[in-house]
């Protein structure tokens, strides 16, 4: 019994410990925060003015992912951010090089969110898987261009989902 028990707390502890190895502070920022309080933990939207920008246009700023979250292993992937009117719309990962470290965001989001089958790690699996939880829209796809396949994670809300893509998303002048 005493080993069961040491056992079940082993099982417990290593559960908990994965769970926060695969966190980041950056990319779990509240969408439809204001942006003065986003650019606490994502100092590279900090300069964003909305008097730069009329009321229909949304932001997009990027950075790489290792700065924010250096422990994931997502060293080969872009975090970008999207303010409309001083709020975070949303935030994605994407991939940087398609032909280094493959299905690095696909194991991000299996280990956070947990619903993603095996199929979209295939090599020529292309399209989107609707992942989303907790009041979130999360969306995982790969889509492919000339040099490869490219992976991203879309995390947003219902309301604001439609403002992180379009003619009027603009990139920012980082």
């Amino acid at each position: 019994m005493k080993n069961f028990l040491k056992l079940i707390l082993l099982v417990v502890s290593l559960f908990s410990f994965n769970k926060n190895v695969f966190s980041c502070d950056a990319l779990n920022v509240s969408i439809g925060e204001d942006v003065s309080k986003a650019s606490e933990v994502l100092d590279f939207i900090e300069d964003y003015v909305a008097e730069d920008y009329n009321e229909y246009t949304t932001v997009e700023y990027e950075d790489n992912t290792m700065y924010y979250c250096p422990d994931l292993g997502l060293d080969n992937t872009v975090l970008k951010v999207f303010i409309h009117q001083s709020k975070l719309a949303g935030i994605r990962l994407e991939t940087w090089d398609p032909n280094v470290e493959k299905n690095k965001i696909y194991e991000y989001a299996k280990n956070i969110y947990g619903n993603l089958d095996a199929e979209v790690k295939k090599n020529d699996w292309i399209g989107y898987k609707d992942i989303s939880s907790g009041g979130k829209i999360i969306y995982y796809s790969k889509y492919k261009e000339i040099d490869g396949t490219y992976e991203t994670l879309d995390i947003s809300t219902e309301e604001l989902i439609d403002l992180t893509i379009g003619e009027d998303v603009v990139q920012a002048d980082n």
